[in-house]
């Protein structure tokens, strides 16, 4: 499929999506991507990894790029990378264009999501517009911003420290637009939202990337927060008995649902007066290591 997206630079980009089910077999990758295979752990991880690998490959075929996967770190100025479970899409700029500096591509399956979560990557103005939409289709329409945000957030080739909620769009409502990196950054987006069968794919590429210098680090002295701390509050949010939450337990058995871990991370955030980016969330499997980023001792 061809996704046109609402491009800032003049002249406008054509990004080319690849979506597929199927899992590449394990007897065509490469030396590297063996490797990287084989270090992963548990049946679904790995056939995930395949199926996007699979996707990847084929991207990368049609735009004539080299076919190992691994020679390829995101964000990336023309491709990206979404998955959800047992599919995968991978998008790229069908030419280089000059003025695009990066890529980003979100894939996500309609669902009931909890108006809690908008406030973790929509501001109030968008939050706003959200609220004016008829109730029959403000699910559908909270999933397509999510995935619109989840797409900036991807194209941007500087968003190791940023969050969601740094991205804005110009016009919520809209289902191709223009977006915007928070101040002082300049960064300026072009995005493009479509239905795909049951799920919401959201594109979008990015330009005129500045980055702006450092002026000041603030530094503070916080309490002491333990794991016990963390643990009762996230069994207050989520309603499970606290004495079955350790360290070990893995955020995916514990809420399925990726809104209901947005809705566990913010709360955690503002209980505990701390600050952590999306880039540190995706790194987290435990619920040892999302303490470890509220700053909770063992």
């Amino acid at each position: 499929m061809t996704s046109p997206a609402a491009n800032p630079v003049r002249g406008g980009t054509t990004v080319l999506a690849v979506w597929t089910r199927r899992p590449l077999a394990p007897a065509a990758l490469t030396g590297p991507e063996s490797a990287r295979f084989a270090a992963l752990t548990g049946r679904v991880q790995r056939e995930q990894w395949l199926i996007s690998r699979h996707a990847l490959r084929t991207l990368l075929g049609v735009l004539g790029l080299p076919a190992d996967t691994t020679a390829y770190a995101f964000p990336h100025r023309r491709l990206s990378l979404s998955h959800i479970g047992g599919a995968a899409v991978a998008a790229g700029l069908a030419v280089p264009a000059g003025g695009v500096v990066g890529v980003g591509v979100d894939l996500e399956t309609a669902r009931d999501a909890r108006r809690e979560t908008a406030r973790f990557f929509l501001d109030e103005r968008e939050r706003s517009w959200l609220d004016t939409v008829p109730e029959s289709a403000r699910a559908a329409e909270h999933v397509r911003l999510w995935t619109v945000k989840e797409a900036l957030y991807k194209a941007d080739p500087a968003n190791r420290h940023t969050v969601l909620l740094d991205y804005t769009t110009d016009d919520p409502a809209a289902g191709s637009g223009r977006a915007r990196r928070r101040p002082p950054h300049d960064t300026v987006f072009g995005y493009t939202a479509a239905r795909f069968g049951d799920a919401r794919l959201s594109v979008a590429v990015a330009a005129a990337f500045h980055r702006p210098p450092i002026t000041s680090v603030r530094t503070s002295t916080v309490p002491s927060v333990t794991f016990e701390d963390v643990a009762h509050r996230i069994s207050a949010t989520l309603s499970v008995p606290v004495d079955t939450l350790t360290p070990e337990t893995n955020l995916r058995d514990l809420a399925a649902d990726s809104f209901l871990l947005v809705e566990m991370a913010v709360d955690l955030q503002e209980e505990f007066d701390a600050l952590f980016t999306q880039a540190d969330l995706r790194e987290v499997t435990t619920l040892g290591q999302l303490a470890g980023l509220v700053g909770a001792q063992p």
